[in-house]
């Protein structure tokens, strides 16, 4: 009997885990609760193998040697509970119930109804706890590109583009600055500067043969209006 629950016990344990590693992606409250929770479920379970253990009769050694078992192979799993736990507390302690996802999702939907500030308020908030946050510093380049603050957004997207996870993205913030920079700054070099940049990284590839169409045109342009 003893057998079967604990079994059954370290399984809901398990599954207990994997459930507070998905809600610790949707908010830091109920990973709060439940983290809670669970902790104060493991230490029962502890006091538990051992009290019935030794109503059943078993040798008390055994029945030490049962929890200590029982304690080790929670271990991994009561760490995590109390750093979730532990770091839920720090999240509400500063008004941080929502994670970096959630947060991110607010501020674009802020940016999609015109709450400019509102936005850029959620994503300093971000990146104040994580300055390296490439989708955090790309949505407030795009927040500074909806009020019109087309330098600040150059800024923003060179930064982003500086930690570009692959070639794809590094090329897709390139492209960005340099339509900022022609278009909205009148800078036709420097938007012709930006494109070769992936000329020099990228040789050979389509983002380059692109950027030299790109580079091509806009010289011309400039060249027009002399």
């Amino acid at each position: 009997m003893l057998d079967t629950v604990f079994v059954l016990n370290l399984a809901a344990g398990v599954l207990l885990g994997l459930m507070l590693w998905r809600l610790e992606k949707v908010r830091a409250m109920v990973v709060f609760h439940i983290g809670g929770a669970a902790v104060a479920g493991v230490l029962f379970a502890m006091l538990f193998y051992l009290a019935a253990s030794v109503e059943a009769g078993e040798d008390k050694v055994w029945a030490v040697l049962r929890v200590v078992a029982a304690a080790v192979l929670y271990a991994p799993f009561g760490v995590f509970l109390v750093f979730t736990y532990v770091r839920a507390l720090g999240g509400m302690a500063d008004g941080g119930l929502l994670t970096t996802e959630m947060k991110l999702e607010d501020a674009a939907q802020a940016l999609r109804l015109g709450q400019h500030s509102q936005a850029e308020k959620i994503i300093r908030g971000v990146l104040g706890k994580d300055p390296d946050n490439i989708d955090a510093r790309t949505t407030l380049a795009q927040v500074q590109l909806s009020r019109g603050q087309y330098q600040k957004a150059v800024g923003s997207f060179r930064l982003a583009m500086a930690g570009a996870r692959d070639d794809a993205e590094f090329a897709q913030f390139v492209f960005t600055v340099a339509v900022i920079l022609h278009e909205h700054l009148g800078q036709g070099q420097a938007a012709a500067r930006e494109l070769d940049l992936i000329r020099k990284r990228l040789p050979g590839t389509p983002q380059a043969e692109k950027a030299q169409r790109w580079i091509v045109r806009i010289m011309d342009e400039v060249a027009r209006k002399g």
